[in-house]
């Protein structure tokens, strides 16, 4: 294994780089050219690449190569309703809370795929369920570049992302609810153009 500071700074710099979608989908990741790129042998780097492909934001098909993956209509609409039904169950679990939810959305600065990760981690870390953790996190590093391409193409974008923001209280999950179904809803029927606007890019 790599030195564990280089490995972790090629680590974090490589799913920065995937999250943002500076290396589209169908990208080659060639260890040797990154390593060039970053300042760093390939030990590290293919190491990183490991990891990644574990999170599901890399794939190495048939262990010939690294690649990030080119996702279908079908991948990515199971991508967004696997998050939904996760949200959906987990504020199902908090409808018996009896304090509210902390709400760390005060000040969103209009980054809207920032706001609606940290509502969503926000959520699962109310659960206290590791594994909703887990799961959420690696949604929301999944679908990062995705949600970067959805305020251009989602009609009334704005309107779902406010309908999100309310604070979050036992007496409103109902709602918060709703909108979270409507906020998925939204973006499984846009799937196809978010899709296109981000492989073209």
């Amino acid at each position: 294994m790599s030195p564990g500071p280089t490995f972790e700074r090629v680590y974090l710099e490589l799913k920065r780089q995937l999250r943002e979608g500076t290396r589209p989908p169908g990208t080659p990741l060639e260890p040797a050219v990154i390593g060039d790129e970053l300042g760093t042998s390939f030990t590290p780097v293919r190491d990183a690449l490991h990891r990644l492909v574990g999170e599901g934001m890399v794939e190495n098909p048939l262990h010939n190569g690294f690649a990030v993956p080119r996702l279908s209509e079908k991948a990515l609409r199971d991508l967004y309703a696997w998050n939904g039904q996760l949200i959906s169950m987990m504020l199902g679990q908090l409808r018996g809370q009896s304090e509210p939810v902390p709400n760390a959305l005060n000040d969103p600065q209009g980054d809207t795929p920032a706001t609606v990760e940290t509502l969503f981690a926000a959520i699962a870390g109310v659960s206290g369920n590791r594994e909703q953790i887990r799961a959420i996190a690696q949604l929301n590093d999944r679908l990062a570049p995705f949600r970067q391409t959805e305020p251009m193409l989602i009609k009334d974008n704005e309107e779902d992302i406010a309908a999100l923001l309310r604070p979050i209280t036992p007496r409103n999950i109902g709602a918060l609810s709703r909108a979270t179904a409507r906020y998925h809803r939204r973006r499984l029927a846009a799937a196809p153009q978010i899709l296109v606007a981000l492989t073209s890019t």
